[in-house]
């Protein structure tokens, strides 16, 4: 794969900066979890229509699924943003809930109406998660959507062409909008690729250069209003000179795009994870408890020996801060972080320390 090529979890990370830059990460997030909650409020006036479910069984089901979109719906207000594997089960649940609902309606007119709200699980998969995501999901609602139309034809409660005017919109809604929205958002996102990878990105390992950081902390620091915990964590590898110097440059480049991928599956998609340049990386993160800051700088902690094919290790240093602390800066921090770092180097250890 050349520099300029990413993997479906680079794009996610990739598309996750660049919200994160232009402060609209956070105003996403609450509008998806504000969406999943309409679908509650949507879900529990259906209960007492005349083509909601009838009975028991469906109406407890549809109850249950409902029940679910509320905590899926304030999992995305309160939670962080989440990572690639999260957001598609997210895909997942919406689409398997929506269909397992609309079953439980008691008219097809209800029925193939309920699977048109597939089409925002569209639109999400083809603005964050890819095409691929994308396919499954039209795929699925297409078979969906045919499924519950033979199901109507089947009881007896309407035929085929009788169904073309529910069908034709929701099929329009669930799977071409959605194929549209990709094609147009893929031609846009190869043309901010291709900017930002030369400006913001570092193109051996696929994270944020030295620039790519300072833009997007700029945002951030100034975006802040609540009070957060900012952890700071300098990684540099170990005796990378040596390496190269014994094993040639490819060796020591292989080296430091594994530590670079440790680093990207260690930290959160929210998180800042940087090559500043040479053997040292950055990772900065926002948190609301101090365990949490603590817990990503013991998960990298932990991850610091035997990395990649030539067993590199990386020596640490840390600290972390909270923002409401008399005049808190950035750059102070970093620069205590900065002192663990040169300790543990001089030392000869790999260990880290949290400031306080």
């Amino acid at each position: 794969m050349g520099a300029g090529e990413m993997t479906f979890g680079q794009e996610y990370r990739f598309a996750t900066r660049a919200l994160t830059v232009t402060r609209n990460l956070v105003p996403l997030k609450i509008a998806i979890g504000l969406l999943c909650l309409s679908i509650v409020v949507l879900g529990t006036l259906i209960q007492f229509h005349p083509l909601g479910p009838h009975g028991l069984w469906p109406r407890l089901i549809h109850g249950v699924l409902v029940a679910s979109a509320l905590v899926v719906g304030m999992c995305w207000v309160v939670l962080p943003w989440p990572r690639r594997r999260v957001a598609i089960a997210f895909v997942w649940w919406a689409d398997i809930s929506m269909v397992v609902g609309a079953c439980t309606l008691s008219a097809p007119a209800s029925r193939l109406g309920a699977l048109a709200h597939m089409g925002l699980i569209g639109v999400f998969a083809a603005f964050l998660l890819g095409w691929r995501v994308l396919a499954v999901h039209c795929v699925f609602a297409t078979v969906a959507i045919f499924g519950l139309m033979g199901w109507n034809v089947r009881l007896g409660e309407a035929t085929w062409f009788g169904q073309y005017v529910y069908s034709a919109p929701a099929l329009s809604s669930v799977v071409l909008l959605p194929i549209i929205i990709q094609v147009v958002v893929e031609g846009g996102r190869r043309s901010l690729k291709a900017i930002s990878l030369a400006a913001h990105q570092d193109p051996l390992t696929g994270l944020l250069n030295r620039r790519g950081v300072q833009v997007a902390l700029s945002s951030l620091l100034s975006g802040q209003r609540a009070t957060r915990i900012v952890a700071v964590v300098l990684v540099d590898v170990d005796e990378l000179k040596e390496l190269n110097d014994r094993l040639g440059h490819d060796a020591g480049d292989e080296s430091i795009r594994a530590v670079a991928a440790m680093l990207a599956t260690t930290t959160r998609a929210s998180d800042l994870t940087a090559r500043m340049g040479g053997d040292e990386f950055m990772v900065v993160g926002f948190f609301d408890h101090a365990d949490e800051a603590t817990g990503l700088i013991e998960r990298i902690g932990a991850r610091r020996f035997g990395i990649g094919p030539h067993r590199a290790s990386v020596s640490m240093g840390s600290a972390m801060r909270s923002t409401s602390v008399a005049g808190f800066d950035f750059e102070s921090l970093r620069r205590a972080a900065d002192e663990e770092l040169r300790g543990a180097k001089i030392e000869r250890r790999n260990g880290f320390h949290a400031v306080p």
